[in-house]
């Protein structure tokens, strides 16, 4: 084997190597900025929002495969309807707790399950009946209410 074709396949095989490692790294998002200086609040509010991201990125993966079936497309379209309607029915709740005057909350809506985290010192019972009273009148008696205050 003459000079020229050793060099050109040593070259060709480190370039595949090199191309093939370059794909099956983990995607890294840029978005993924350490904070230091964050509540808990917002650390739970950024968790559920990329938990709700990768819900609907996932689906919207099926649903832009060739092999999938038009039944798992509509599971996956169904599922990212649904997560933004459940999205919007924790916003809808967290407007509602300002108004209340709670400030600084967290809502979220796990199957029938609404799971609120308010931060708010010295809080009582009657603060925890008016909140609950007040999420069951927005999203109806089928949910169960949990209430939790926390003061940082």
């Amino acid at each position: 084997m003459n000079k020229q074709a050793f060099t050109f396949l040593t070259l060709f095989s480190l370039i595949l190597v090199l191309s093939i490692y370059y794909i099956m790294l983990p995607p890294t998002s840029q978005n993924e900025v350490v904070q230091n200086d964050i509540s808990t609040i917002e650390q739970l509010q950024n968790q559920l929002d990329k938990k709700r991201e990768d819900i609907i990125t996932k689906n919207n993966e099926i649903i832009a495969k060739e092999s999938s079936t038009s039944e798992s497309i509509n599971e996956a379209l169904e599922t990212i309807s649904e997560t933004k309607n459940v999205t919007e029915k924790e916003k809808s709740i967290v407007t509602q707790l300002a108004e209340l005057g709670y400030q600084e909350s967290y809502v979220e809506i796990d199957n029938q399950t609404v799971k609120i985290t308010i931060l708010k010192k010295d809080a009582t019972q009657s603060d925890a009946s008016n909140v609950i009273k007040e999420v069951l009148n927005l999203v109806g008696d089928s949910y169960q209410v949990e209430v939790k205050f926390i003061d940082e």
